[in-house]
């Protein structure tokens, strides 16, 4: 017992650590609502400087060009005590403050993905410095606080860890009180809620904004200054420290510091005790190394998965622009033309030169990755360098340890890199965005830790790998004196090649639609029929596929693997790079991997001027300003350049045709007014007559008694309508009266209680995308269109349907919709199809309404859930519209339409139910309705009557 007494309070050290890091990542996203990744570098820059003025006297600024070094330390060489700590703290707070002005000040308002990669940057840069002004070499911090030992309970610890739980403690009960009960700390938690309203109490959000930032860096780089001496300081020891961290802010929701605080302090002395563990004969010799570092990742993966949804909540639907996705035609004589102008380059150069074209083809394949995970669906990913190692150590047992050979073994590696990347992928089926880069980040920790620095899983004697060689030729990097041969690079120059069609085929394939619509909307993707969890799951699986290809090619071209290869710095700057030069394409993640580590661009560069000391600083700059200037990437920005610039050059021919006579303004105004006019809804006089009694008809949906809570409200309370076929029935009520929520219910979005009963079945425990394949599809009052998508996409991927057979057929040829007759019949019926080859967001509300209801009609369903369809429109193209309605329900389509525009509701409807505050009060025939007295109370107020 004494044992883990001891080792406990050992780890109270490192909880002091992870408490510190973890408190200054609650401040910051309370603040500002950024996760702030670079917490470690930031305090730990302070702890540079500090131990640089204790030593030399020497005051380092976290600037460069400029003269960044002055000596305070006079005749002396050191600085007093209170002098070093106090600048070092007061230099923390100026890094601090130079983050939110120079970098998240522009990106206030820019999508998460800009948030988290500037981030990334902001680590890159401070890490950057840190070791060009103090080298990267391991230093020894005397001790700050009392350490003298003690005695306890018969154990004996040095009191300094006492001392800075103490400290971490009094500062945590600190910050509390600051945003508990100061006007500045509550006015700082009101900004992240609502600029708008802070800014009319005379509250400037960037003011506050920025004192976050001092606050938070101040806070982190004192506590960081404290705890140095019990570690080792080097580089790595604090950016990989954010990982426990995170978890501990996680476990605290990013708002509790008390919690977070305990959460990091427990978490600190659960790892020493698994050390102390680890140390006992009946422990497995595997998991003697790493396995404290790869806790947190649990921590965080059952943490978040538990406090996540599988699908957005309504509250949390507002999307998050990212950059345009651009899907490449892959004209093959593009692609012969590129594939020669990179073969020509491998052919030409030698030595170093052609390594660093190879390497730079090598990692255009995890650039891939990166462009179908997160450029194609959104899912940010910091594990792919951790991906790419696994499949790189798993070649070396497949090749040299199990003996199978060249292509078989690199296949097998990159599937079992796919199984992890799978594993890593798990959680964002309940979790996305900057969430999910803490998940993949904690586990390309854990896997660094626990398995490629683990000797009993990697060996201690390196990990080589074979050349590979194919019926009996050597297509490996190295023979005698030539470490670049030419019949390696053609290798893998053929494998870059099938990935780059294949990335670019997914891209505009079914598939690729799939992933876009996910991409865009996810609530949306389930409401037309497709699965977001197997979808999000395939790209995982598709992207650790190609990351894992990449990594085994990079064992090749290494022949020998450690773990700094893929450290997690490593995947930092993967990540940083496909971002800069254009993650959304093909052609950025070429650009991308010109630019890599050790690629072609890196070798010309440091060839030329010597930039290798300087190349992740430069990354880590360019990234910054990517995020802020081009949210596109470098490829992005040139593609928009050129379309202005055509757009322009196009205007000036058609004011030259104009001035020469070839054309007169009144053609070119016609021919503009065609290009923008989109054909009305239009009657057509020769409907199908409809029944004038639907009792004979079958009924296609009951709902008997459901009910919808929302932490005690009952949102929807006991309500029962039933739909039969063709038949149009109204749903009409208040604002707030629950429509949308019975709606939601209807279709799967939200949990509820009762029964619903389509054709036969009972869908109350039916996923989303289920309910829409067997034929119940809805609109969305709040339009949810797929926004990457062109008008006739967002009716293709209503009506394909998903298949391994068809995924596997898209990296071939791109296929077409099963049925494009249907999307071209819903946009006649609507009138859209002069919108077709539009945005969404690019057409008026009323035609937005329209793309809806043309997408939900589209894959030929039973019943239709209209949520206000015709908000935006204008009133003839309502009536229109209801006409259109009613031809639909003339085919047998049911429909249940909720409107405010009751002209419209009272006209085309053949039975209403009436809801007010979520149970149904009336119900009826549109002219039963007319007379009810508490449907006019309903709408009017009690007491009014028509």
């Amino acid at each position: 017992m004494q044992q883990y007494l001891l080792f406990a309070i050992v780890g109270l050290g490192f909880g002091s650590i992870y408490a510190a890091l973890s408190m200054g990542v609650v401040i910051t996203y309370r603040g500002t609502g950024i996760i702030n990744f670079a917490t470690g570098a930031m305090g730990m820059w302070g702890a540079y400087v500090f131990e640089e003025l204790s030593r030399t006297g020497d005051l380092v600024l976290p600037v460069i060009v400029v003269r960044h070094r002055f000596s305070l330390g006079g005749s002396s060489g050191t600085v007093p005590f209170p002098t070093a700590i106090v600048l070092a703290v007061l230099s923390c707070s100026l890094v601090g403050l130079m983050v939110h002005f120079l970098v998240f000040r522009p990106l206030r308002r820019a999508p998460i993905l800009a948030r988290v990669v500037a981030s990334v940057g902001v680590l890159l840069v401070i890490q950057a410095l840190i070791v060009m002004h103090f080298t990267s070499s391991a230093r020894i911090v005397s001790p700050i606080l009392p350490n003298e030992p003690v005695s306890f309970a018969g154990i004996n610890f040095s009191r300094d860890r006492l001392w800075l739980t103490a400290v971490v403690l009094v500062t945590a009960v600190l910050a509390w009180a600051w945003y508990r009960f100061t006007r500045l700390g509550l006015a700082t938690r009101a900004s992240t809620e609502n600029e708008r309203a802070i800014s009319l109490a005379r509250y400037s959000p960037q003011v506050l904004a920025g004192s976050t930032w001092v606050l938070s860096s101040t806070i982190v780089g004192f506590l960081v200054i404290l705890t140095s001496p019990i570690v080792t300081l080097n580089p790595l020891t604090y950016v990989l420290a954010i990982v426990p961290a995170l978890a501990a802010a996680v476990i605290g929701r990013l708002l509790s510091i008390a919690i977070t605080v305990t959460a990091a302090f427990g978490l600190g002395i659960i790892q020493s005790i698994v050390v102390y563990q680890t140390t006992n004969p009946w422990w497995p010799d595997w998991a003697i190394t790493g396995l404290a570092h790869a806790l947190p990742f649990g921590v965080i993966v059952i943490a978040l998965f538990g406090l996540g949804h599988s699908l957005p909540t309504r509250g949390a639907v507002e999307a998050d622009p990212l950059p345009e996705v651009v899907r490449p035609r892959m004209r093959p004589s593009v692609v012969v033309l590129v594939a020669l102008a990179a073969g020509v380059l491998t052919v030409v150069t030698h030595g170093s030169y052609r390594l660093g074209v190879i390497t730079s083809m090598i990692m255009t394949i995890v650039m891939l990755s990166l462009v179908v995970l997160t450029g194609l669906v959104g899912q940010i990913s910091l594990a792919q360098a951790a991906i790419a190692g696994a499949s790189g150590f798993a070649l070396s047992k497949l090749g040299d340890s199990m003996g199978i050979p060249f292509p078989i073994s690199p296949l097998l590696a990159a599937l079992m890199a796919t199984v992890f990347g799978v594993l890593v992928g798990i959680p964002a089926l309940r979790i996305r965005g900057a969430q999910l880069a803490v998940v993949t980040l904690s586990g390309a920790v854990a896997l660094e830790e626990f398995v490629f620095r683990n000797p009993s899983i990697t060996g201690l004697f390196g990990n080589p790998i074979s050349d590979p060689s194919l019926f009996g030729i050597n297509l490996g990097v190295r023979e005698g004196r030539n470490f670049a041969r030419l019949e390696f690079g053609i290798l893998v120059l053929i494998v870059v090649t099938v990935c780059s069609v294949v990335v670019g085929n997914l891209a505009r394939s079914a598939t690729g639609r799939r992933f876009l619509a996910v991409r865009s909307n996810e609530r949306a993707g389930a409401s037309v029929g497709i699965s977001v969890a197997k979808t999000k799951l395939l790209a995982f699986g598709i992207s650790s596929f190609l990351a894992g290809v990449g990594g085994a090619f990079i064992g090749y071209s290494r022949g020998q693997l450690s773990a700094e290869s893929f450290a997690v710095l490593i995947g930092l700057s993967f990540l940083a790079l496909a971002y800069l030069c254009g993650i959304t394409s093909v052609a950025g993640a070429i650009i991308a991997g010109i630019f890599a580590p050790l690629g072609i661009g890196y070798v010309v560069a440091d060839r030329a001027a010597s930039l290798g000391r300087w190349y992740q600083f430069l990354a880590g700059v360019g990234l910054v300003l990517t995020a802020i200037f081009f949210p596109e990437g470098v490829a992005g920005a040139y593609r928009q350049n050129l379309a202005k610039f055509r757009a322009m050059r196009s205007a000036r021919r058609a004011v030259r045709a104009v001035r020469e006579g070839g054309s007169s303004t009144v053609e070119l105004l016609g021919a503009a007014a065609a290009l923008v006019d989109a054909p009305a809804l239009v009657a057509d006089d020769e409907r199908p007559a409809r029944p004038v009694s639907f009792d004979a008809a079958p009924t296609v949906l009951t709902v008997e008694n459901l009910t919808v809570r929302f932490s005690g409200l009952k949102a929807v309370d006991g309500a029962s309508l039933r739909i039969r076929e063709g038949e149009i029935v109204g749903l009409i009520g208040p604002n707030g009266a629950g429509k949308t929520t019975l709606v939601d219910a209807l279709t799967g979005f939200v949990p509820s209680q009762g029964r619903v009963t389509f054709c036969g079945q009972d869908l109350i425990h039916q996923a989303p995308h289920r309910r829409a394949r067997l034929g119940l599809t809805r609109t969305w009052q709040s339009l949810e269109l797929f926004g990457d998508l062109s008008v006739r996409e967002n009716l293709q991927v209503a009506v394909e349907r998903s298949s391994i057979r068809a995924v596997l057929a898209d990296m071939v040829v791109p296929t077409r919709p099963a049925d494009e007759s249907r999307v071209d019949e819903a946009l006649e019926l609507v009138g859209l199809v002069g919108d077709a080859e539009a945005r969404p967001q690019n057409l008026p509300l009323g035609r937005q309404k329209l793309v809806g209801v043309a997408r939900a009609l589209a894959p030929g369903p039973r019943v239709v859930l209209a949520d206000e369809p015709a908000a935006g429109l204008a009133n003839t193209e309502s009536r229109a519209l209801g006409r259109r309605l009613t031809d639909v329900a003339s085919g047998g389509v049911s429909i249940l339409l909720i409107d405010h525009d009751m002209g419209l509701v009272l006209e085309v409807c053949d039975y209403i139910y009436v809801l007010e505050f979520g149970q149904i009060i009336a119900e009826g025939t549109p002219a039963e309705i007319r007379v009810n007295e508490a449907v006019v109370d309903a709408y009017l107020g009690s007491g009014t009557h028509a």
